[in-house]
């Protein structure tokens, strides 16, 4: 590391100051207790998970508030709370229904003179719409297409051969290869994938069957995806045994599904003298959520802020970001995720209004991070204070399960003196640090990073319980966090110690294919949703987006020949592309978001 001889003399005064890990420290006994208290009450049985819009989350804000207060924090422009609304849930309302033309073939007696019969489905027990399905009427003929996998690189299309436009596609929700037909995770973002793939080959609508099974007859919940946006198209899971009746007896769903396995080549075909009649309405819910925002004002340098924050919401009961595979309905505790950064900000704040700096601290408690950043976007979008007076955030994310003295920093390369500042203050801890300079990652500093601030993210590592029940607050290492909590706060006093604010730095990242794609593209999306399309935050330096002019704050329309509403629908037509092609992607631009712009993207893949 090229540290200059000024900056050691000026980081040495600066740890004289100190006193090793002392001096204005809080006695370590007394914050573990600290800690303890706030991580079991977070992630308690009473808080059940935290989810954004529960009970749960309303105590979580309410204690974060009321913690602040007791500490002598002061709110930011008369109050503690920033408001904002969140899509929560997704029920049926209005007519909501399934039924069949069928026409029985009857001797010595043409199709065309036989009047269909009427077969109706029950929803809840044949069938149920699902989260993400387009509220609409819909007609049509039926088309099996297999598992709706089009692989252009293995040269595989369940959709070859076939004509869906104005049909509606009979797709199996589990995959050959590598997915059981059940597994939640893997099997959410498949089946919304696959519903893309119908929709960009003209189908109106897609029946989701399971693959034969024990549980082949079990229907997916009604439940709300985070991504608020849908498919595009119709929607629904039906029951397999349901299903089953309306193929013909010489092409059965069970024969056309063992040739599928046998052949692994498509054997999609039109199901004939049937019409689908399906009518799907669904109300998607939303409520009120808040971010917490305390402050300790400066002592001379008011103006000028060092933002400190940490998400305080969970999963609840398990959304479609959990990894636990159990059937029971269970809490997601979060102690770790993220109550442990929660309690260390909490604390943070204690130590600096017992000890104020020269410039403001303003610390975030932010919520709906687990459903894509939306607190924190929504603040950066929002700004109480303006965010070209915040010189630096930090943010604390996963910071209780300190191993082996492991800690990861993110964000090292935002600031030309972040490593000098890391590397002095690791001299009175000894941490095993491991580091990586892009500012963008799956936390709430990305959201002020993409407003180019310099940003650090700590946190202590992932581990088997993440995302799933067993995060509970007995597997917190309540010393080794106490740790991490006094080395940020030595990174705060020092940062605030020198005259010049850190400068920022846009990191230019190693280009690489994006996670189960050849390709890279370099955007970074907003995960709200937004009703004209994809509204991204950030482009990354160096990438195909950057290089073809693609900017912050875009919305993506188009990318090549697939609509894009969503993020499901980009990440489908990057997994159809290939490094070296070139790419039509058409923008909303401007503050109106009006100006249409398409530009030619070169995709490229790993370096």
């Amino acid at each position: 590391m090229n540290i200059t001889l000024r900056s050691i003399i000026r980081v040495a005064c600066v740890l004289s100051f100190f006193v090793g890990s002392a001096g204005l420290h809080a006695q370590t006994d007394s914050l573990v207790d600290h800690l303890k208290k706030h991580i079991n009450y977070l992630a308690s049985d009473k808080l059940a998970g935290r989810y954004p819009g529960t009970e749960g989350n309303k105590l979580a804000v309410d204690y974060v508030e009321s913690t602040f207060k007791s500490y002598g924090l002061q709110p930011v422009n008369g109050s503690y709370r920033q408001a904002f609304d969140v899509p929560i849930d997704v029920k049926m309302e209005g007519e909501n229904a399934a039924s069949f033309n069928v026409i029985i073939p009857k001797p010595f007696v043409p199709d065309d003179q036989l009047k269909p019969i009427t077969v109706g489905w029950k929803t809840g027990i044949d069938y149920t719409p699902l989260g993400f399905s387009d509220n609409a009427v819909v007609h049509g003929t039926m088309v099996f297409c297999g598992f709706g996998i089009t692989d252009a690189h293995r040269g595989y299309d369940d959709f070859q051969g076939v004509d869906l436009k104005g049909k509606i596609a009979v797709i199996l929700s589990g995959d050959p290869e590598n997915l059981q037909p059940h597994e939640r995770t893997k099997l959410r973002t498949a089946i919304r994938t696959r519903a893309i793939a119908a929709r960009v080959h003209g189908a109106i609508a897609v029946v989701f069957v399971h693959m034969q099974g024990d549980s082949s007859d079990v229907l997916f919940p009604l439940q709300f995806n985070s991504a608020a946006s849908t498919a595009g198209l119709v929607v629904i899971n039906a029951k397999r045994s349901s299903m089953a009746k309306f193929f013909p007896k010489e092409h059965s769903l069970v024969d056309a599904e063992q040739a599928l396995l046998k052949t692994k080549k498509p054997q999609s075909f039109e199901i004939p003298k049937t019409v689908m009649n399906i009518s799907v309405h669904l109300k998607v819910e939303e409520a009120t959520i808040e971010n917490v925002i305390a402050m300790v004002p400066g002592t001379s340098r008011k103006d000028e802020v060092i933002i400190v924050g940490a998400h305080l919401d969970h999963l609840g009961y398990g959304d479609e970001n959990s990894l636990y595979s159990g059937n029971d309905k269970r809490i997601h505790y979060g102690a770790d995720d993220n109550a442990s950064g929660t309690a260390g900000i909490m604390e943070l704040a204690q130590m600096i209004a017992q000890h104020p700096l020269q410039r403001t601290v303003v610390f975030m408690a932010f919520n709906a991070e687990e459903r894509g950043l939306l607190g924190s976007a929504y603040y950066a979008k929002n700004p109480i204070i303006p965010l070209e007076k915040t010189n630096c955030m930090i943010n604390l994310d996963m910071i209780g399960r300190l191993k082996d003295d492991k800690v990861n920093i993110q964000g090292m390369g935002t600031s030309s003196r972040w490593h000098a500042l890391i590397d002095s203050i690791n001299t009175n801890y000894h941490f095993v640090i491991s580091t990586t300079d892009d500012g963008f990652g799956p936390s709430d500093h990305s959201s002020f990073y993409a407003k180019e601030r310099p940003v650090l993210f700590l946190f202590t590592g992932l581990h088997t319980d993440y995302h799933r029940p067993s995060d509970t607050p007995d597997k917190i290492n309540y010393p080794g966090e106490a740790r991490v909590v006094h080395f940020t706060e030595d990174c705060m006093r020092t940062i605030d110690s020198w005259n010049e604010n850190p400068d920022f730095v846009k990191v230019k990242v190693q280009q690489s294919a994006s996670a189960g794609f050849n390709v890279t593209f370099g955007v970074i999306p907003d995960y709200s949703d937004h009703p004209k399309g994809l509204h991204i935050t950030g482009v990354r330096e160096g990438t195909p987006a950057e290089k073809a002019g693609i900017q912050a704050d875009d919305i993506i329309i188009k990318f090549g020949a697939t609509t894009v509403k969503n993020i499901y629908d980009l990440t489908y037509a990057m997994g159809q592309s290939q490094p070296g092609d070139v790419v039509k992607v058409t923008v909303l631009r401007g503050p109106k978001e009006d100006k249409s712009v398409t530009m030619d993207v070169t995709l490229v893949g790993r370096k």
